[in-house]
């Protein structure tokens, strides 16, 4: 399955409540919704969160958390607690709303190289998988990859700390991939190696992931998320190896635009899946034409 939805509260939503955010996505007929705890602090409108669980629930909205962005699990012993802090938070309140993923960065490498980090990363990441397992947080944690060379999540680094540490997720950013690999996912083979690479180290059946286009620095650095259109990363190239392998999507838009790219990106699904459809129809007409043919001539 294939799910689309933004990581926000929709921008065309009169109210800016998650009640009214979770309504306006079903009627504008996506099916996710990662709510963003940027301020690391739980806002008035999640009071109710049981119900706005089963609100959720009964529309078909899978619900996931960003924890707020910046995150410091390898900084001084203040941040790093007050980072494990608000992981719980969120796993607490992704429990109560019914969230299935909490998305988390980990943060600068400060003075620690990429080992290092690894190695102090896996025994915090292990004592925050038990304490969302002691209190049955139902949320699993997801590491998100990072886009620039300061912060800890490459493509290795994030799949070896899944390996080392059991229930621990990944979350594919494909703008984030995108820059931090040289700018290297320009055709379906690029998207096809991410998802093998996951599959084979990881036994991964679904895939949680963000995309946007991405607008870069004059040293190539990553700047800022970019509308999809106005992105070198073409979206069409993302849909075909999804569909062509049947792969199970979580898809949320980090666009400027959001839900409109959520739909955009929903509408490029459908329109490869259209053509799609139609190569098979006409490979199946001429499959059967040609058997016509052979059995008529040995008649």
């Amino acid at each position: 399955m294939i799910r689309f939805g933004p990581a926000g509260i929709p921008l065309s939503c009169k109210g800016r409540t998650v009640r009214d955010g979770i309504e306006d996505i079903h009627a504008l007929g996506l099916h996710a919704m990662e709510i963003q705890l940027v301020r690391g602090r739980a806002v008035v409108e999640l009071d109710d969160f049981e119900e706005l669980g089963e609100i959720a629930h009964s529309l078909d909205i899978y619900m996931a958390i960003h924890a707020p962005y910046y995150m410091d699990f390898l900084g001084n012993g203040y941040m790093r607690n007050k980072s494990s802090k608000f992981l719980q938070f969120a796993g607490e309140i992704g429990t109560k709303i019914g969230a299935r993923t909490i998305v988390t960065h980990i943060g600068p490498y400060h003075d620690f190289s990429s080992r290092e980090a690894i190695e102090a990363l896996v025994p915090a990441f292990r004592e925050l998988r038990n304490h969302y397992l002691q209190h049955n947080f139902r949320p699993r944690i997801g590491v998100e990859l990072s886009g620039r060379p300061d912060l800890f999540g490459t493509l290795r680094e994030i799949t070896e700390l899944c390996q080392r540490v059991r229930g621990l997720v990944p979350i594919i950013n494909w703008p984030h991939l995108h820059a931090r690999g040289n700018r290297w996912l320009n055709d379906r083979e690029s998207f096809k190696r991410v998802f093998d690479f996951f599959e084979a180290n990881l036994g991964l059946d679904k895939f949680y992931c963000h995309f946007s286009g991405v607008e870069f620095d004059v040293d190539g650095n990553e700047r800022h998320y970019a509308p999809v259109k106005r992105g070198e990363i073409k979206f069409e190239h993302l849909a075909e190896v999804i569909l062509e392998n049947d792969y199970n999507v979580i898809m949320i838009s980090d666009s400027p635009l959001m839900e409109h790219d959520a739909m955009y990106m929903k509408l490029i699904m459908e329109r490869v899946e259209s053509r799609r459809q139609e190569r098979i129809a006409r490979r199946e007409a001429s499959e059967r034409i040609r058997q016509v043919r052979e059995a008529a001539a040995e008649a």
